[in-house]
């Protein structure tokens, strides 16, 4: 949705078209608490910083960090979305301590699902807790992913679909970094699978993989730097033609 008193405001139409461009692009990829990366939509669209300074400026927008996260003003003006359907922020903890004025709904648990840990962040009831190290998978060298089970009893079909979700975030094998051993890294890998499929998310962690050393490829080590970053990769996708 998008508020027709704010685009057809005064105060937003004399702003340049390529503002107005990029604050509509702001809207539509926002987040349920109104928050988006700013970055990678300029860069899609060919934007100067000229014309993020005059969102900030005009008040449409406020900066919450140095990489141009930012919050929509008037978000809950254009989205407001049922308190039991909200999915909190991956931002949310900056956005309370940059922006501590801007409302927020909070989300609350669904009475039509058995889990609600992916939208709360909360203890998973799906069998999360069960899913041990040595399950998680080791890619080989065809680009593959293979789930290694170091135990003897037989896993529940929901083990074995939590632990193919999680194979796909096990990125580059850098053990001293364990991020499968923290709760919220996992919570953050299951809840992408809300928004994207399998498919594109093993070839966003191929093109993160396969490009590290590329300075415009975004680094990704955990589930949470790719929730941060699908946008980008999608970008960068696009921009190099990679299929």
């Amino acid at each position: 949705m998008f508020s027709n008193r704010i685009a057809g405001s005064a105060k937003f139409l004399q702003m340049p078209s390529e503002a107005q461009l990029l604050y509509f692009h702001m809207v539509l990829r926002a987040d349920d608490d109104g928050v988006v990366e700013s970055y990678p939509l300029m860069k899609l669209l060919g934007s100067p910083s000229d014309v993020f300074k005059v969102l900030v400026a005009k008040g449409f927008v406020r900066q919450l960090n140095e990489d141009q996260v930012i919050v929509i003003t008037d978000w809950l003006e254009h989205n407001t979305i049922r308190a039991d359907r909200k999915i909190d922020s991956i931002y949310k903890n900056l956005l309370v301590e940059v922006a501590p004025d801007i409302p927020l709904i909070e989300a609350k648990p669904r009475s039509d699902v058995e889990d609600n840990s992916r939208r709360l962040g909360g203890q998973s009831t799906d069998g999360l807790s069960q899913v041990k190290l040595g399950q998680f998978a080791e890619l080989r060298s065809d680009g593959e992913y293979k789930i290694e089970k170091d135990v003897d009893e037989k896993p529940s079909k929901t083990d074995n679909r939590v632990n193919d979700k999680l194979a796909v975030f096990r990125l580059f094998g850098e053990e001293k970094k364990p991020w499968w051993i923290h709760k919220q890294q996992k919570v953050d890998a299951l809840a992408l699978f809300d928004s994207y499929n399998l498919d594109q998310l093993k070839k966003a962690v191929s093109i993160a993989r396969d490009n590290r050393d590329d300075q415009f490829c975004p680094k990704i080590n955990t589930p949470s730097d790719l929730a941060r970053r699908m946008e980008s990769l999608l970008d960068y996708k696009e921009r190099n033609r990679i299929s």
